[in-house]
């Protein structure tokens, strides 16, 4: 498989990842990786995606053999959807997505399928029971999936809070769950979780 084309060039994006500084009102700044100090932003113009046998594959420039690689948040909380780092299957980026709105029609649902693929978050809709043992917190809760039944490790630590009122559940098995709107709970659900707010 050919190498691909990373550096830019005519046309393409100027500069890694300082180009512009924080990037978007309020947005985090990006520096180089120590792995690859030279990451570039890519958009619809220098690069596109394509799905192969399940697999996310990308060629940059468009031109060149598409290779495999990995999305991943590098704000998963404040930025969902922006600042996604492209990574190939060793783990190294290769370049960075300032955001998918950048993107368009299918390959832009491409992109949003993938990410909402890999940090898929079960929305908890009610809690029936909150139980604490010897350092572990047994949860049974409504999803719209049904009801589950999850165990976090040090539940302090386990619960990460995201603006005013989302939490991020990570249980002891490494799945996610996450409640949108704790003010939206009914009354029992949020007395069950007032302890750990």
């Amino acid at each position: 498989m050919a190498p691909m084309n990373m550096m830019g060039g005519p046309g393409g994006p100027q500069g890694g990842r300082h180009g512009g500084g924080s990037g978007s009102p309020g947005g985090p700044g990006r520096k180089p990786t120590r792995e690859n100090p030279n990451s570039v932003q890519i958009t619809k113009e220098n690069a596109k995606f394509l799905m192969k046998n399940g697999f996310l594959y990308m060629s940059c420039p468009k031109d060149a053999e598409p290779a495999r690689v990995l999305l991943h948040r590098d704000f998963p909380f404040e930025f969902p959807f922006a600042y996604i780092s492209v990574m190939n299957t060793d783990g190294m980026e290769l370049a960075f997505i300032k955001d998918i709105a950048l993107f368009e029609g299918e390959e832009k649902e491409m992109l949003v399928r993938e990410l909402e693929r890999k940090y898929y978050s079960p929305k908890i809709l009610k809690i029936h029971s909150v139980k604490d043992r010897f350092g572990f917190s047994y949860w049974d809760v409504e999803t719209p999936a049904g009801r589950v039944t999850f165990t976090l490790q040090d539940t302090f630590k386990s619960i990460s809070r995201a603006g005013e009122n989302r939490l991020f559940f990570f249980d002891v098995d490494g799945n996610r769950f996450t409640i949108e709107d704790i003010d939206a709970l009914d009354r029992k659900s949020h007395k069950k979780i007032e302890l750990y707010l």
